[in-house]
């Protein structure tokens, strides 16, 4: 399965111990086995089989951690540490990146061509410039900077625990990201790093082969607003601010009639229908929160959401859940709406993203406590690209348990409202900067993740008309081969 086998658990090799670990604060302490996480995550990324990697031996002492690798002979990987004072920096919140230079560029299609890697919370480098990667002798391998500490505090999203401004909503805010202040969002760092390693691994074994990198997509769509209950406002909008009567008929016919479903829940089959049509399925995330000014307070128990629920089971699409607006550090109202949807979807494993992308580091550790397989919240409402600096799905680390997760984190990459509302973009150039994206997942066999909501063809949030929403729509699904639901069928 290549890149995106799912990562069960960290493969453990063997793994000696020489200092304590250092620390960055309270509960964030970069242990060892913090380090060989990031390190798995990224010989994952590199292609390097588990079965494989378990055999390296791993020393982590003060100052550096070594791989042995006794494959015949052995060979030697060695990753600096960054030295006290820049740990004390780093917890500070002084942060800094830096640009190195790769031992030749990797190639990859439509401008996504590799020369340098970007990696943020090292130390700058001196006036002697190396690449990321480069051999000491045949049989020893080193690396530039402390890159198993750049991959754990970005996978991580450490910097998100820093005390910043946040919007309206509470959300930490992609200017305050030091991907954004770098110019580095639209690029995934972090699969980038494993390209680089594999690179480095033809240094080493020359006869090594590399591993085939395939695109996928996840198309999902949350279903903030599904018509029930009955509202005239909602009825009436349809004809005066969207211009079409149609939907207002057919809300008001929804009263009289229960075989006809109101405009935003019919919305769900018909963009569901028009990724199916490219051989596309689909997520839908159902919401169970009461009504509030943020929340529409459906209830997804009612027979019509079933029915549509039903309808994408025989389908093949999968359903999870759109925690509302409230559960935002509120991990018992959040289970409270768990209880009720998974009354809907079932007992089988589902995950799903919370409503308004109102996220932080702790929600991984809510989500894994209510059962929940996967989330896939972690992007910028306001900005697309690579929020974690990646596009392959991974288990984040848990700072406060010293472990890694039990459920899975799908990046999400662009949103219809990031495109054409925050962003502000013509559709040309919303179509631009997804086929970007996509080309850089691509790149490095990632999974570009979209979220359009069911009912953006329905009620522009913009003036931008419902033709445009639909063209931007269209770019991804119509030029992306088929993807099987991921990660949730083997």
């Amino acid at each position: 399965m290549g890149l995106l086998i799912q990562p069960k658990a960290v493969p453990r090799g063997a793994v000696h111990i020489i200092d304590p670990p250092a620390n960055l604060g309270p509960n964030i302490r970069i242990t060892p086995q913090a380090r060989y996480y990031a390190l798995a995550e990224l010989t994952r990324r590199a292609g390097i089989p588990v079965d494989f990697f378990r055999k390296w031996k791993v020393t982590v002492s003060r100052d550096k951690t070594i791989f042995e690798i006794s494959n015949g002979t052995s060979k030697f990987i060695t990753f600096p540490h960054a030295n006290a004072k820049h740990l004390k920096d780093l917890a500070a919140g002084k942060f800094s990146y830096v640009t190195v230079p790769l031992a030749a560029t990797l190639n990859g299609a439509e401008d996504s061509s590799i020369s340098c890697c970007v990696v943020p919370f090292v130390v700058p480098m001196g006036a002697e410039v190396r690449p990321l990667f480069h051999l000491v002798d045949q049989n020893h391998l080193e690396c530039a900077v402390d890159l198993p500490l750049s991959i754990l505090l970005t996978l991580s999203r450490w910097e998100e625990l820093h005390d910043v401004p946040r919007d309206l909503h509470g959300r930490f805010q992609s200017n305050s990201s030091i991907a954004s202040s770098g110019g580095f969002l639209n690029r995934p760092i972090i699969d980038e790093y494993g390209l680089a390693f594999e690179q480095a691994m033809e240094l080493l074994y020359p006869s090594w082969k590399k591993t085939e990198r395939k695109l996928r997509i996840k198309v999902s769509h949350d279903a903030d607003n599904i018509g029930i209950p009955f509202r005239w406002r909602t009825a009436v909008r349809h004809s005066v601010r969207s211009r079409t009567p149609f939907n207002s008929v057919r809300d008001m016919s929804s009263l009289l009639s229960t075989s006809v479903e109101p405009a935003e829940l019919r919305s769900v089959r018909d963009i569901v229908t028009a990724s199916l049509k490219h051989g596309l399925s689909s997520t839908v995330y159902w919401k169970a929160g009461p009504p509030g000014p943020m929340d529409s307070g459906y209830d997804p128990r009612h027979k019509r959401v079933r029915a549509v629920v039903d309808w994408l089971h025989e389908i093949g699409g999968e359903c999870g859940v759109q925690p509302g607006y409230n559960t935002y550090r509120s991990p018992e109202k959040l289970r409270r709406e768990i209880v009720i949807l998974r009354d809907v979807l079932g007992e089988h494993p589902f995950g799903g993203r919370q409503h308004y992308l109102r996220w932080c580091p702790d929600t991984w550790i809510d989500w894994e406590n209510c059962g929940l397989a996967y989330d896939s919240s972690v992007g910028f409402a306001e900005q697309t690209g690579f929020r974690a600096g990646t596009c392959v799905p991974y288990r984040p680390w848990l700072f406060p348990l010293n472990r890694q997760a039990d459920l899975l984190e799908i990046p999400l990459i662009v949103m219809d409202r990031t495109l054409l509302e925050y962003m502000k973009l013509t559709k040309d150039q919303a179509i631009g900067d997804v086929k970007k994206l996509t080309a850089r997942c691509r790149s490095v066999g990632g999974v570009f993740t979209i979220l359009w909501h069911n009912d953006a063809f329905l009620d522009p949030f913009t003036a931008t008309s419902i033709w445009v929403c639909w063209k931007v729509y269209r770019a991804p699904i119509t030029t992306i081969g088929s993807l099987k639901p991921y990660p949730l069928s083997g």
